[in-house]
């Protein structure tokens, strides 16, 4: 019995050929649907970065450099498009991304973060973990990455900011959440990476003889945030 093309010509009009223009129309639909798709999340990530960026500058007392926080949110939005094909998880990821450049961009401008923003997003993500009945990995991914920060700010405040125990809050809710080598990457990367910044400020800055890495301490938020994110898109 013979299968395949043979049947074409009965139940398709003009037969495989036409068959094959009706295969390729699809193919450009789908096509044409997942460019518009991620054109619209492309283009809200940018809209969210203006919104962040005057936030951020409110939060601040100091005015962010233009485009900077545009540009950061609408790579967050194409990332978590990348990373998952659910349209929640995608939005819920984009949000998340959007206030972690937030408070990176006000410890940036400012070296510290507010305890509004911080504390506030922390219980918003766990109350969020809670009504999809996932809180107890929410809370315990929190205390995993935050407590060993507090006992480091509680021997050496100058070393490590309060600021950043409570977002720790967060982003370990965030990486209990997404799994063990989420949590595990936001733990271990965030000191390799402030270093990595500290010593390319001294580059920068022509003072590494001097052993002089710019002129303050480097915020560590911004590489938490980080180390958070790529964990997010390993365990994704």
């Amino acid at each position: 019995m013979s299968t395949g093309a043979a049947f074409v010509p009965r139940f398709v009009p003009g037969g495989a050929g036409a068959l094959a223009r009706v295969r390729a129309h699809g193919r450009l639909q789908v096509v044409v649907g997942e460019t518009a798709g991620v054109l619209a999340i492309a283009i809200a990530g940018a809209l969210m970065g203006t919104g962040v960026r005057r936030v951020a500058g409110s939060l601040a007392g100091r005015r962010p450099p233009p485009v900077c926080c545009e540009a950061a949110c609408l790579v967050v939005a194409i990332l978590a498009d990348t990373a998952s094909t659910a349209a929640t998880t995608v939005w819920a990821t984009t949000l998340f991304g959007g206030w972690c450049v937030c408070l990176s961009t006000v410890d940036l401008l400012v070296r510290r973060l507010p305890n509004l923003p911080t504390v506030g997003g922390a219980l918003v993500i766990l109350t969020v973990a809670a009504a999809a009945g996932r809180g107890g990995e929410a809370v315990v991914g929190a205390l995993l990455l935050a407590a060993p920060l507090c006992v480091t700010h509680v021997i050496s405040p100058r070393s490590l900011g309060a600021g950043d125990v409570k977002l720790a809050l967060g982003l370990g809710a965030v990486a209990g959440l997404a799994g063990p080598t989420a949590l595990l990457l936001g733990a271990v990367l965030p000191p390799f990476l402030t270093a990595g910044a500290g010593v390319l400020a001294g580059v920068i800055r022509g003072r590494w003889r001097s052993g002089t890495y710019g002129a303050g301490p480097v915020p560590h938020g911004p590489s938490m945030c980080l180390a958070t994110g790529v964990g997010l898109l390993t365990a994704g």
